[in-house]
């Protein structure tokens, strides 16, 4: 008996929470440093592994490795920014799009040979909470995953809109020349930029962790739908990236319940359907902003 529409769109909310977190730093990247970074995924990847060490090895409670594992993969990945787009910021585009693919393969394979090609699970209690009248339940860890990307939202909306810092990097986004004269130090805007980004994609990859698994093609899984939020929002708006997660995850989940049993694995496909047709109607997005090429 197929779960009520309640269910799917719980299944929905968290599957685009997880999508959301990592959309938010790749649109941030995008907007500020102008660039497409197919290595975001590996990000995400990377917090899977902090996650699992922080939880199974070290033995932190999971609020606590949440915040480590931001901290500490903000940190991996402005490391290698500075070391790999940094250098070629003045490249253009095309040359830093090329440098994150090759930049996303040679991490995944690097994180394959020390991690292994298994995945490693994450044990955290689950509690369920069953409303037998309402025909639908949800779990503890659903609602933590979604109430933490909630929080991440509101964190960033009151950074971005009440700090000095966070003014400076919607100014610095708007047009980064004009910032310069102004006064901006857009290189600090920069690396704040990369911090936040790799530091969400982090939060992202252990909660991905903690509900699936942490393996070394755990960030890739998501890279695509990632990219395909951030487009569907409107490219570098955060806000439009969170709208366009949940829509994209709400859509996967409810078609999916619908899809004759064996084709399911379709469930993706559904979310560029999604896609396609709002650009169809609306190019620039849910909040008309292009994609930049250059």
């Amino acid at each position: 008996m197929a779960l009520p529409l309640a269910q799917e769109i719980i299944f929905g909310l968290v599957i685009g929470s997880y999508i959301a977190l990592g959309a938010i730093g790749f649109t941030l990247v995008y907007g500020l440093v102008n660039m497409i970074n197919f290595a975001h995924g590996e990000f995400v990847t990377i917090g899977a592994y902090v996650g699992f060490l922080s939880i199974q090895i070290a033995g932190l409670p999971l609020p606590v490795a949440l915040v480590v594992t931001f901290f500490g993969t903000a940190v991996i990945g402005w490391a290698i920014a500075r070391v790999t787009f940094e250098p070629m910021n003045d490249a253009g585009a095309v040359p830093l799009l090329l440098m994150s693919i090759g930049l996303g393969l040679v991490l995944r394979n690097l994180i394959r040979l020390v991690a292994g090609a298994g995945g490693r699970d994450v044990q955290v209690g689950v509690a369920t909470y069953r409303f037998e009248d309402l025909g639908f339940f949800v779990t503890s860890q659903q609602l933590f995953i979604v109430g933490v990307t909630l929080l991440v939202v509101l964190v960033l909306h009151l950074f971005l809109s009440r700090t000095m810092l966070g003014i400076a990097m919607r100014a610095t986004a708007g047009n980064e020349d004009l910032a310069l004269v102004s006064g901006i130090d857009t290189r600090r805007v920069r690396n704040v930029v990369w911090l936040a980004a790799a530091g969400l994609a982090g939060v992202a990859g252990i909660l991905l962790a903690v509900a699936q698994e942490a393996s070394a093609t755990v960030g890739f899984g998501q890279l695509l739908l990632m990219i395909t939020a951030a487009i569907l929002g409107g490219a570098g708006s955060p806000y439009g990236a969170v709208a366009g997660s949940y829509l994209l995850g709400i859509g996967i989940a409810v078609s999916v319940a619908f899809l004759p049993a064996g084709v399911t694995a379709f469930g993706s496909t559904m979310a560029f359907v999604v896609l396609i047709l709002v650009l169809l109607v609306r190019p620039g997005g849910l909040v008309n902003a292009e994609v930049r090429t250059t």
